[in-house]
This record gives C-alpha cells, sequence and structure tokens, in this order.
C-alpha cells in the first residue's frame, strides 16, 4: 500500500482522487476511532433533537388549532435547547480534531489498523485546543466584519439600494472557500491559532474557485448522505405529530445524528486534501522538503 504524499500540487481531480484513496486505504482504523466518541454524541443529540421536536410539532399543531404563538418562543429559550447547541458544536469540535489527528498520524507513517483512540489522545486534546481558539478568534474578527460591512451598506444604501445587495452578495461569497482552510495550518503545520487563520484566509482567497467548487460538490454529496440517514426519523415525526417520543423515535434520531458523524471526517479529508494542494502551488512546500532532503544527504 503506498504512501500518499500530502503536500502535492494536484489539479482538482487529483485532490478528489487522492481524497478518495485515503479514505480507502484508512477507513476502517478511522471509523473505529471515531465511533468511540461519535455514537455517545449521538445518541445525546438524538436526544435533545427528538425531545425538542416532538415539542415543536406539538407547538405548531397547537398554533394552527387557535393556541398561543408564544409556546415556540419559550422552546428556543429554553436552557435545553441551548444544550443541545453546545452538544452539536462539541460533537463538530471533537469529530475535526479527531480527523486532523488521524490524518498527522498517518503523515508520521504511524497510523494502522491497530492504532487506538488513546494512541492519538494528546493529539486530539492539542486539536481541539487549536480549533477551539481558532473558532473564537473567527468569531470576534466576524462581528467586527459585520460592523464594518454594515456601515459600508449604511453609506452606500445612500447611493444605490441594487448596488448594496451585490456588495454584499459579494462580501459573503468571497469569504466563505477561505474560511474553509483556517483551521488546517494549525492542524498540519503547528502554525498558533492567528497564524492559522492568517494563512488559511491568504491561501482561501488564492485557491478561491477550486474550494468553491469543491465545498459546492462536497455540500451536494454530503446533503445526500445526511438524507439517508435523517429519512427514517423525519417519517416517522410525519406520522406522530402530537404523540410522546419513545424509544423508538430517540433511536431514529440518533441514527440521523450517526450520518452526520459519519460525513464529518470525510468532508474533512477532502477539505485538507484541497489545502495541501493550495498551500503547495502557492508556497511550494513539496520542493522545500526536497531541497532540504538533498542538503542532508
Amino acid at each position: 500500500m503506498n504512501k500518499i504524499e500530502f503536500y502535492m500540487n494536484r489539479d482538482l481531480g487529483e485532490r478528489f482522487s487522492a481524497s478518495a484513496e485515503f479514505i480507502r486505504q484508512n477507513w476502517k482504523v478511522m471509523y473505529k476511532i471515531i465511533l468511540i466518541v461519535a455514537i455517545p454524541l449521538a445518541l445525546l443529540q438524538g436526544y435533545y433533537q427528538q425531545h425538542y421536536m416532538s415539542a415543536y410539532l406539538r407547538s405548531i399543531s397547537q398554533i394552527v388549532s387557535g393556541g398561543d404563538a408564544s409556546m415556540v418562543r419559550e422552546l428556543y429559550t429554553s436552557s435545553g435547547m441551548w444544550i443541545y447547541l453546545l452538544i452539536s458544536l462539541l460533537s463538530a469540535l471533537v469529530l475535526s480534531a479527531m480527523s486532523g489527528a488521524i490524518m498527522s498520524r498517518y503523515e508520521e507513517g504511524l497510523l494502522n489498523e491497530e492504532t487506538t483512540l488513546s494512541d492519538l489522545g494528546d493529539k486530539i486534546v492539542s486539536n481541539m485546543g487549536k480549533l477551539l481558539m481558532i473558532g473564537l478568534a473567527m468569531i470576534l474578527l466576524g462581528i467586527v466584519a459585520i460592523f464594518a460591512l454594515v456601515l459600508i451598506i449604511m453609506v452606500m444604501s445612500k447611493i444605490s439600494g441594487f448596488f448594496t445587495v451585490l456588495v454584499a452578495i459579494f462580501a459573503v461569497f468571497s469569504i466563505v472557500p477561505a474560511i474553509y482552510l483556517v483551521r488546517f495550518p494549525a492542524l498540519f503545520q503547528e502554525a498558533s491559532p492567528m497564524e492559522s487563520i492568517k494563512d488559511g484566509l491568504r491561501l482561501g482567497f488564492k485557491g478561491w474557485g477550486t474550494t468553491m467548487l469543491m465545498i459546492i460538490i462536497i455540500a451536494v454529496a454530503a446533503y445526500v448522505v445526511t438524507l439517508i440517514f435523517s429519512l427514517p426519523f423525519a417519517i416517522w415525526n410525519a406520522f406522530n405529530i402530537g404523540n410522546e417520543p419513545g424509544i423508538l423515535s430517540y433511536s431514529l434520531s440518533g441514527i440521523s445524528w450517526l450520518g452526520k458523524a459519519f460525513v464529518t471526517p470525510l468532508t474533512f479529508v477532502f477539505f485538507a486534501f484541497q489545502y495541501f494542494a493550495v498551500v503547495d502551488k502557492v508556497d511550494g512546500i513539496s520542493l522545500q522538503s526536497k531541497v532540504e532532503e538533498f542538503d542532508n544527504l
């Protein structure tokens, strides 16, 4: 089994091929490790998702029958809803940290079918800390950017409302691909959170076209897969509006969330190979490493 080089200037098709080959080589050990954590998280998410879905549908049914619309607002302000959101964020954080640790282990040549969760424990914790700091920094930067954009829109709206809408749309679309790459320098090149954001944005803008195309393709594929997992849960709810949730409904809800746990590592791999290709194209990392190997002879 040939080891896949991470940093290589591949075209878009080759990036997909390299990602698929990495998954083919390592899917057993990936999911052996990931499911240990993903299953308990999916059960927790499933419980809160079904709990609030049932309450939401009952409230909608009562409102249609002439009830008070404030019942729906109460659902979104309850403590349980915040717990549900926190578990969802924790799940995304953990799955990304685990995926990064698995890929780093592979790059070091140490990943095999005997690799366990404990072997990756320190790296996973380190990755979680980095991702958390990057997330918080991005939120703060996002708030500042929103305020700046609002001010620009307020000024421009006095000139042309249509042009203002175009500027807002352009601003959103221009930044989205870059955001997808901000985590990878910290996970694979030991960059600090702020350095990771800076490098990720720089590389994201330079590889904007292929990154946006990959986002669209992966988003469609991920939606189809998660839809397959969540369809039984959606069907059950459609025919049981107003009924109290039971073991079956909680199980179906957990399975729907397990679909996201299944998809997240796959999408992580595809975007990681996008990052590797862009950083090698822009910074020539593979060429630098070959020069260093030559100097060490």
